[in-house]
């Protein structure tokens, strides 16, 4: 009886095959940050690209170990790429971009920009009315490839449109600070994507860096490819530059002001990242 109800069993079992092909395969994803651990993440990537890959050496704060936080962080939302190794691993944070709407940023923080650049006319223009600032960009040197840029360009793209954003602003920097190694390169962002006149953002007279804006550059590829990669996407984009640059000497870069109006933006480069 035990036999033939084995047999029995055995015939109407069926067999299940499990698929664990994936279970292996790396994953990159990109999200909004909702919580705090994923914030501080970020904050810990910030602090690793920031200054530990590039001094070399460890910048030991006891109210700010190992993370770049400032008072703005609280106030804004948080765009991060996560990545697995598979299935069974952890997600470690490979980018970030932090956003602060125009609203949120009047009613409690200000802007992070408008310490280095006067935002005065930009602002009391009334031509945009809800803008978006973004700061704080950062990919792992590990995974620095268009990929991971694309990714987080995609979400800000749907952020924009979801939240019916009319114009978008931040510093974009150069690895440098000696002038005189990017002068020229300052000089054709200058000469060739200012912002308008009405509309146009300054950089403040105490950190304005000093560089001779009468020479005359013209346009070559090599110049243009030798911009970083972040302001060469804001180009692409159709953005445009502010008045004058600003040495951080905290973050080690020279900054300039970007501002890309949506109604503005290069759809056909959209295309090609989205």
């Amino acid at each position: 009886m035990i036999k033939q109800a084995l047999l029995n069993y055995k015939k109407q079992s069926k067999k299940v095959y499990l698929n664990t092909k994936n279970f292996f395969k790396p994953e990159i994803f990109v999200k909004l940050a909702d919580s705090n651990s994923e914030i501080k993440q970020a904050q810990k990537l910030r602090y690793q690209v920031f200054f530990s890959d590039r001094n070399k050496k460890k910048i030991l704060n006891i109210s700010n170990f190992r993370k770049d936080s400032d008072k703005y962080d609280s106030y804004c939302d948080h765009i991060i790429v996560n990545y697995k190794h598979s299935k069974f691993s952890k997600n470690k944070v490979i980018g970030t971009y932090r956003l602060l709407q125009q609203k949120v940023a009047e009613k409690k923080i200000g802007f992070y920009t408008s310490e280095e650049f006067c935002l005065d006319k930009l602002i009391q223009s009334y031509e945009y009315t809800n803008m978006l600032e973004l700061s704080r960009s950062c990919i792992s040197q590990k995974f620095r490839n268009r990929n991971v840029l694309k990714l987080m360009w995609r979400e800000i793209y749907n952020y924009i449109n979801t939240n019916k954003i009319d114009g978008m602003f931040g510093t974009a920097s150069f690895l440098e600070i000696d002038i005189q190694k990017i002068n020229n390169q300052l000089l054709f962002l200058q000469q060739n994507y200012k912002m308008p006149e009405n509309i146009r953002v300054k950089a403040r007279k105490y950190c304005r860096a000093k560089i001779d804006y009468s020479k005359n550059i013209e346009l070559n590829l090599k110049l243009v490819k030798s911009l970083p990669t972040l302001i060469k996407g804001y180009i692409k984009l159709n953005a445009y530059i502010g008045d004058g640059a600003v040495i951080d000497y905290k973050f080690k870069t020279t900054d300039v002001f970007v501002f890309l109006p949506s109604n503005k933006i290069n759809k056909e480069y959209v295309e090609k990242i989205v």
